[in-house]
């Protein structure tokens, strides 16, 4: 009887262990339409059921319906007149975390380390600093983790000011601007590169009605006005290339208007106001994002004047905006965010109403906005953050709460959809190489998988993309778990794979299998038909027309042919070459 030897490792002093190749599908964002042959399963697939999702990065999982919002208490000792909180990962370890600054006292920036499925530990990164309007999370300085940036009021000499992340979440106060200008403040903060110059800059909003952009040097910071005469509040500040000419320009919002500052380049650049909207009565919160899916980048706005209204201005390319009402009955609609929330590819709108105290969320269905009211408790909501706080590869909303004399805490609501019962996928067919002895199968959940959901894995493969298995189940996996490939993997080798998932959601349709990746694993010394060793030593090659050459471990040349070879080795350990390609065996 023949069978093939799997590269030994020594583990320890304690005996040896089988070592495996492995093929893996960690993402399905590129969309299906590659039905094969692929060398890599990289982002794509072959097909799959509208009723999979899977243009969230990194899981795969059921597409649904939004349903409703569960809250959960962060913090009840924050809350009060702010800005929108922030959702990042700020120490990089792929949960994401929550930034927060209050300005109703204690006048302190925060961050939450997210330890796993929206649980939080609270840290401090300044105690100290008054009226805190706004942070930005980026690594400004390209060294691999996360700096913020705040802006807050003179008082405390820190009205613009960096918190350098030195490493291992540890913080240094950078004062870029102790005072933009007189009495009033700075409002609101983005960042991005305004000059090209491959580094991190940043855009400032002045209260009192002024904007300014801050060069980053490399060791230090130009201060750079923009303007210092719009003539109301200024609000928020957003950076992106909104005409498409390559370089960055700047969106703000304040009282009376909606601007976009577009950048005309130069050294260093230039700023030409644009007025989008002029008609605003208490302009206040804005967002961004590709809201129609033409790929320009659209503004919402909430304007707090009247009964509140949510503007969404659509952008047709060279400044021109279209504007849509979404919302005339908002009451005092204050932040403003835009996410995928059910999701099904487009982007819908969540807006906090501190008049009619609770959180709307805007469905967007073919550019027609449904208002959804969820039952969570009545409470002065102000700043909004959008993230994925649970794991479950859906946006959750991250509120502050309360009034200037009043904290009403910092909360997060889980994004509750309705599921559909099941779906499937099917993958491009990978191509091995060489016919490959098969092992196993893994299928890997989120780390915060939902209980009571299920996934079937099918597999079929073929020698020469003729002849094919037919699908082939392997098994059922409710966790993340590996199961051995069934007959024939265990007899015949294949060069060619591909594997169909099905998924289905709890029997109230409230949870849905989350993917993380699919994995398999092989003998990497190849097929049966090209390496066979015998119990007793007996080496067989079959290679067609390529060298083959045997060596031992220190790398003496004891066997060299060509096509075919046909020797008795002793006990030890070989390095085989068939060709190009390098094999190692141990016979014991």
């Amino acid at each position: 009887m023949k069978r093939i030897f799997k590269i030994t490792i020594a583990v320890g002093l304690g005996g040896f262990l089988p070592l495996y190749s492995q093929v893996i599908q960690t993402d399905w964002t590129g969309g299906p339409g590659v039905c094969g042959t692929v060398s890599s399963f990289g982002s794509t697939f072959c097909s799959s059921s509208p009723s999979v999702f899977y243009l969230f990065p990194g899981y795969l999982r059921l597409a649904g319906f939004y349903r409703d919002l569960r809250e959960h208490l962060v913090d009840n000792t924050i809350g009060g007149w702010d800005n929108d909180p922030d959702i990042v990962d700020l120490d990089l370890d792929g949960a994401n975390d929550l930034l927060v600054s209050d300005e109703s006292g204690p006048n302190v920036v925060y961050w939450y380390r997210n330890s796993g499925c929206g649980n939080f530990t609270r840290n401090t990164i300044d105690p100290n600093i008054a009226s805190v309007d706004e942070v930005v999370a980026v690594d400004y300085q390209n060294d691999g983790d996360m700096d913020v940036f705040a802006v807050s009021r003179p008082s405390s000499g820190k009205d613009v000011v960096l918190y350098r992340n030195n490493g291992a979440m540890s913080f240094s106060t950078v004062v870029i601007d102790p005072n933009m200008g007189g009495s009033s403040e700075a409002e609101g903060i983005d960042a991005g590169d305004l000059d090209n110059d491959g580094d991190v800059d940043i855009a400032v909003s002045w209260l009192a009605g002024g904007l300014w952009w801050y060069e980053n040097t490399g060791s230090g910071w130009n201060k750079r006005m923009i303007s210092n005469s719009i003539g109301c509040g200024a609000w928020d500040v957003l950076i992106w290339d909104f005409d498409n000419d390559g370089r960055k320009d700047i969106a703000l919002s304040t009282a009376c208007r909606i601007y976009i500052f577009r950048n005309n380049g130069g050294t260093p650049p230039t700023f030409t106001s644009f007025v989008i909207d002029n008609t605003l009565s208490n302009g206040y919160g804005l967002a961004m994002g590709d809201i129609n899916g033409d790929g320009r980048m659209d503004l919402v706005l909430t304007d707090r004047g009247g009964s509140g209204y949510v503007y969404l201005y659509i952008n047709n390319g060279g400044l021109s905006f279209t504007k849509q009402v979404i919302d005339n009955s908002a009451n005092i609609p204050m932040g403003v965010q835009v996410a995928d929330f059910e999701p099904d590819g487009d982007l819908d709108i969540v807006v906090a109403s501190r008049g009619n105290r609770t959180i709307y969320v805007y469905i967007n269905s073919g550019m027609t906005f449904t208002r959804m009211t969820p039952s969570i408790t009545p409470r002065n909501y102000f700043g909004v953050g959008i993230g994925d706080l649970d794991g479950d590869a859906d946006p959750d909303i991250l509120v502050r709460a309360g009034t200037t004399s009043g904290k009403e805490g910092l909360w997060w609501y889980e994004t509750i959809l309705s599921y559909y019962p099941t779906g499937w996928i099917e993958s491009s067919i990978y191509d091995a190489g060489v016919q490959r002895r098969w092992l196993s199968a893994t299928v890997a959940f989120s780390p915060c998988a939902m209980s009571g959901v299920l996934v079937k894995l099918y597999v079929r493969a073929s020698r020469d993309l003729i002849t094919w298995t037919p699908w082939i189940f392997v098994g059922n996996y409710t966790s993340s778990s590996s199961l051995p490939l069934p007959s024939p993997f265990d007899a015949i080798n294949y060069r060619y794979l591909q594997y169909r998932l099905e998924l289905y959601s709890s029997s109230d349709s409230t949870k849905t299998p989350i993917v993380d990746f699919v994995r398999f694993d092989y003998d990497p010394l190849g097929g049966d038909d090209e390496l066979f060793i015998s119990e007793d030593g007996n080496l067989n090659v079959s290679a067609g027309n390529k060298d083959i050459a045997v060596y031992t471990v220190d790398g003496r040349l004891i066997l060299k042919a060509k096509g075919e070879l046909k020797a008795t080795l002793k006990k030890g350990v070989y390095k085989v070459l068939i060709g190009k390609e390098k094999r190692t065996i141990i016979i014991r």
